[in-house]
């Protein structure tokens, strides 16, 4: 019984302090100016790139992929429904995964369509000459996710 009562408070644990946890940290983007910039040499290779912007204390996490199209799209690294777990997505193989209710998106797909209330929240981005641009206070506005 005390042996039962202990997994139960362990479990407890866990799970009460995986909510209030930082979001992981990636590579840290900032800006001195309105806009962040990361090279399109660095992002427009087919892969997922995860980013971190830092704001107020707070990690806003981001990714860049290239869609089956061939065009970058940006996301945050967090999605409609699961965004308070802080527990971001992970790549496996072609697809991009979500940590907290492992709902899968193919990373070739152009659009993700939103599966019940787990979507990768789109961010809007351009292109400037040989940069990928995303407006600082867009990210900035997107901590309330984080």
């Amino acid at each position: 019984m005390i042996l039962r009562a202990r997994c139960v408070l362990a479990v407890a644990a866990i799970l009460v302090g995986g909510c209030d946890r930082l979001p992981p940290e990636h590579e840290i983007v900032d800006s001195g100016t309105q806009q962040v910039r990361i090279a399109l040499s660095e992002v427009a290779d087919g892969e997922v790139h995860f980013y971190t912007y830092r704001h107020r204390g707070k990690r806003v996490n981001f990714l860049v992929r290239t869609d089956g199209a061939g065009r970058l799209q940006v996301h945050l690294d967090a999605c409609y429904g699961c965004y308070r777990y802080r527990r971001g997505f992970f790549v496996e193989g072609t697809e991009l995964v979500c940590r907290a209710c492992r709902f899968r998106y193919a990373v070739e797909d152009e659009v993700w369509d939103y599966i019940g209330a787990c979507a990768p929240i789109p961010m809007h981005s351009a292109l400037d000459g040989d940069d990928l641009i995303i407006d600082r206070k867009r990210l900035e506005r997107a901590a309330q996710y984080f």
